[in-house]
């Protein structure tokens, strides 16, 4: 097939319907399968092609390659959708914890920047699940009035704001007369860094 879009429309091999409810993927999917050589992805090995489409319009008609000829198109699609928490976890490591342009140049701490901060964002997502859910507070965001998941960033924000709280208890009553603009400043230092 030349494209995507020709290999959708093909009529010569129908969609076969595929529903998962996994980690990343839960939907209802139609998929086709066909064993190719694809140079860009695989140069001269053959490779399994499957192309899915979302029946619920969500996501966009994907292809994924899999080297391995003898898996089943569900268990292809299961090791892509087992991936997302990694995926997940590098993106938080490198948005949130400033894994993605450290400022070190020395030998030593570039070697340990990747390793801590894989560590501390597993510490931040091991204490929320322990204890931080019971304390998130998702701000008020028009662009996000269905978001019912907690992000990585929603996790350290909580996790600063109890810091603050703390730490500020310890100078000014949290329940004195200036309660109102205490909280303000605790939220306002959360969100910030």
């Amino acid at each position: 097939m030349p494209n995507l879009q020709a290999w959708a429309e093909d009529t010569q091999q129908p969609w076969q319907e595929l529903t998962f409810d996994q980690y990343g993927l839960h939907t209802t999917l139609q998929v086709k399968v066909q064993q190719a050589l694809y140079y860009t992805a695989g140069k001269d090995r053959r490779l399994t092609v499957v192309l899915t489409r979302d029946q619920t319009g969500k996501r966009p008609d994907h292809r994924f390659y899999c080297t391995r000829l003898d898996w089943e198109v569900r268990t292809i699609l299961s090791a892509y959708a087992d991936r997302w928490a990694l995926e997940v976890t590098f993106e938080g490591a490198k948005q949130v914890l400033g894994l993605e342009d450290p400022a070190n140049r020395v030998p030593k701490a570039v070697q340990r920047t990747a390793p801590m901060s894989l560590v501390l964002y597993s510490l931040v997502v091991w204490w929320f699940d322990l204890e931080g859910h019971r304390h998130v507070r998702f701000p008020q965001r028009p662009w996000y009035r269905r978001k019912r998941e907690t992000s990585f960033q929603d996790m350290v924000t909580t996790l600063r704001r109890l810091s603050w709280e703390e730490k500020i208890a310890e100078v000014v009553s949290l329940d004195g007369p200036h309660a109102e603009w205490v909280a303000e400043v605790v939220e306002l230092a959360a969100r910030v860094g």
